[in-house]
């Protein structure tokens, strides 16, 4: 069950603090226009707009990602349903307790990028019906998007081990091995271990 928590500590991390698709543009364009020591006043607005991309979706659809993964975990037997209900209240627990350490963390980093400027225009727009409306569907979606993407995984794969194989010129043997691994260490199967690209010939 390894994967499982790696993967649902991954997705509580972008579903509460990734900003829409307009904010990482705005952020990979303009890093020059903030200061590179963030402003007290620039620290204290970032808090607010975190602050307002936590919603109340979000404990609900961290512990429905948390769901799915257990679901599909093939690296483990199907867990009794009390070890299920346990396992998931105490992802919900842990998201309670984690998210004001990660908004701790995060908003350094986030205002040495936006600029107060930048901030008031996202706290303006965030602190509104229409604001929260999106902050919350943002939320609401996530499950669906992480099930949309890994629905594509195993399709991936197939092609990097393809192409591995053509570069190292491998035997059918090794083809199927190397799937294996890659099917192993993305959670698509049981296992632990990722099988070694044969050598070049």
């Amino acid at each position: 069950m390894r994967l499982m928590f790696v993967i649902a500590g991954a997705a509580l991390a972008g579903s509460v603090l990734m900003p829409t698709m307009v904010e990482a543009k705005v952020a990979t364009e303009v890093p020059q226009a903030a200061a590179s020591q963030p402003s007290a006043r620039q620290l204290e607005l970032t808090r607010q707009y975190i602050n307002l991309l936590m919603t109340d979706q979000l404990e609900g659809a961290i512990r429905e990602m948390v769901g799915d993964e257990m679901a599909n975990d093939t690296s483990a037997p199907a867990l009794p349903a009390e070890d299920r209900r346990f396992i998931l209240d105490l992802t919900a627990e842990m998201t309670t307790d984690m998210v004001p350490l990660m908004v701790q963390e995060m908003v350094p980093v986030y205002a040495a990028v936006f600029t107060e400027e930048e901030l008031l225009a996202l706290i303006a727009f965030y602190d509104n019906p229409l604001g929260r409306s999106i902050a919350d569907k943002s939320i609401i979606v996530m499950p669906e998007a992480n099930r949309a993407i890994m629905s594509v995984v195993p399709q991936m794969l197939e092609k990097m081990a393809l192409r591995m194989c053509q570069h190292y010129q491998c035997t059918p043997e090794e083809l199927e091995e190397m799937r294996r691994g890659m099917r192993e260490a993305s959670g698509t199967a049981s296992g632990e271990s990722v099988a070694a690209a044969p050598r070049r010939k």
